[in-house]
């Protein structure tokens, strides 16, 4: 139980390490609304209740069992759904190394259009009103 307890408390430290604008980075930070939702099994999603200038920020958890999880951040551009993949990194336990953050503005992102069905199926979901969530404050 306290294993999970520090676990648990590394994700929550780890994403609210970033600083700076929220408007203007291309992460979900601590500050932000998002809404919950599941994607699949082993596969949770958090998404930014407000846009800025069109663009959506989105992050995927991939649970990997004993491997930990990954944590992928985009940002969604729904003028011309259009992707960004803004930041990448594997939550690990305690004891691991922690990887740091790299904190992206807006600006700094390149945009692809999806051609692979996950890549569309984001840009669907986020651009398409079709997440049925809950507001929360929290990230993790």
């Amino acid at each position: 139980m306290f294993k999970h307890i520090i676990f648990a408390t590394a994700l929550i430290a780890n994403t609210g390490a970033i600083a700076g604008n929220p408007a203007s980075s291309a992460i979900i930070s601590d500050k932000e609304e998002v809404a919950t939702y599941v994607v699949a099994e082993n596969t949770w999603a958090v998404v930014a209740v407000s846009s800025n200038k069109g663009m959506t920020k989105f992050r995927e958890f991939h649970d990997m069992g004993d491997a930990g999880v990954q944590q992928i951040d985009y940002v969604v551009n729904c003028s011309n759904r259009k992707l960004s993949m803004a930041n990448f990194q594997v939550l690990t336990e305690m004891n691991a190394k922690t990887t740091s953050v790299v904190d992206r503005s807006m600006a700094d992102l390149k945009f692809y259009q999806p051609v692979i069905q996950h890549d569309i199926n984001i840009v669907d979901n986020v651009c398409g009103n079709r997440l049925a969530m809950s507001k929360v404050r929290a990230v993790n």
